[in-house]
């Protein structure tokens, strides 16, 4: 009974010897913990600079010892996409991943972790957020107490919202990190960019918002180059949430190819205005479009507008927001904007000019808004209304 007793703890120390032989081999197999020195840009000298901050997507270079290793890089709780053959021993290239601002978590902001088999290194790092940018409103000339939908990017922990002459819309409704929506204040009475507020920074728009002198070739009031086509209205309750005057194209029963574009109702046809200053024809074509707010209240689901200068077919540029959502109606007015990279030769589905000069001339002259049906399918009713033509930057 001894003699067993005896084999028992002995297969019981040849166990406990072999586990912990094990566990030391496995520890001097991970090797010594990493160390983070400093973090370099991987550009090539004289950029290739110690970093104090870095942009997400940007690439750059982690210098320590015992890096090789690593399995997971961590930058503010996000973790970055490996490629292992740029690792060594001092030097992991890695991109900085994309960060949701909004959602890092508790005790991760600026913090960077490395780690390996042999333990986790942390080093103290900035991620710079990108402010905030505004690509376009639902409607530049929208009047108070009407919603707005702000179109852009990176709006993160947005506090406010500044429309021209300092308004300021505190605390407004965004949507994941792309959209804004709210409702217009009173009081706004100048016109110019507005500006987005955030955590991370301010976005301030090129587009200008309530201005209806910059560039405008006709807004139907105080400056009105209109000459002929359709009825011009001021009937505020016809499309509400409009300023002063408007065309309104308003016709039936439209055969289908019908080009007739001469018809009482069916175009918007300008006396001779400016579209780009004479001292800017040397800009990019892309820089500027023609922009306009339209209403329309029948669905749209068939035939075009057709947009030239001077009834000049050389280079045209279409409209047809049916393509997109069936039945094309709006929720009040909406602005429209066409760069002027849009006008293309061959009835606007060929190339564009080749610079704004080839395109306006000495850069002035009239602008024609033309409903055609260039389809199959009969139009039989069609109700919009349009204002506020003109030719703004947008770059």
């Amino acid at each position: 009974m001894l003699q067993v007793k005896i084999y028992k703890y002995f297969f019981l120390f040849i166990a406990c010897a072999a586990f912990l032989a094990q566990t030391a081999c496995k520890k001097d197999t991970a090797g010594a913990s990493p160390q983070i020195a400093q973090i370099r840009a991987i550009s090539p000298a004289p950029d290739d600079s110690v970093l104090t901050a870095a942009l997400p997507g940007q690439v750059v270079v982690i210098q320590g010892a015992n890096l090789g290793g690593a399995y997971d890089v961590v930058f503010n709780g996000f973790h970055a996409t490996l490629n292992t053959a740029l690792f060594a021993d001092n030097n992991l290239v890695v991109a900085v991943p994309q960060i949701a601002w909004d959602s890092i978590p508790e005790g991760k902001l600026d913090v960077l972790e490395v780690s390996t088999p042999a333990g986790t290194a942390t080093y103290t790092f900035h991620i710079t957020a990108p402010a905030p940018s505004i690509t376009s409103l639902s409607n530049e000339m929208a009047t108070a107490g009407t919603t707005l939908t702000i179109n852009g990017n990176n709006f993160y922990a947005i506090s406010k919202v500044i429309f021209p002459g300092g308004i300021e819309v505190s605390d407004p409704t965004v949507s994941g990190i792309t959209k804004i929506t709210l409702t217009v204040p009173s009081g706004i009475t100048e016109g110019g960019p507005i500006q987005v507020v955030g955590t991370y920074g301010t976005g301030t728009s090129i587009l200008l918002f309530n201005d209806i002198t910059t560039g405008v070739l006709c807004n139907f009031d105080n400056v009105n180059n209109f000459s002929w086509g359709c009825p011009v209205s001021s009937d505020a309750g016809a499309y509400p949430g409009g300023v002063g005057s408007f065309a309104q194209m308003q016709f039936t029963g439209v055969s289908g190819n019908d080009w007739s574009w001469w018809n009482w109702g069916r175009s918007v046809n300008s006396n001779s205005g400016t579209w780009i200053p004479s001292d800017h024809l040397s800009d990019p074509l892309s820089s500027y479009a023609l922009k306009f707010e339209i209403y329309v209240k029948a669905p749209w689901s068939t035939g075009s507008f057709y947009i030239v200068k001077d009834y000049n077919w050389a280079y045209a540029a279409l409209y047809t927001p049916w393509k997109t959502k069936a039945d094309y109606t709006t929720d009040g007015w909406q602005t429209v904007t066409i760069p002027l990279d849009q006008f293309k030769t061959n009835n606007g589905t060929g190339d564009p000019a080749s610079s704004l000069s080839a395109l306006v001339g000495s850069g002035s002259g009239n602008i024609d808004i033309m409903f055609i049906n260039d389809t199959d399918t009969p139009v039989d009713n069609f109700d919009a209304a349009v204002d506020n033509v003109r030719f703004v930057k947008i770059k």
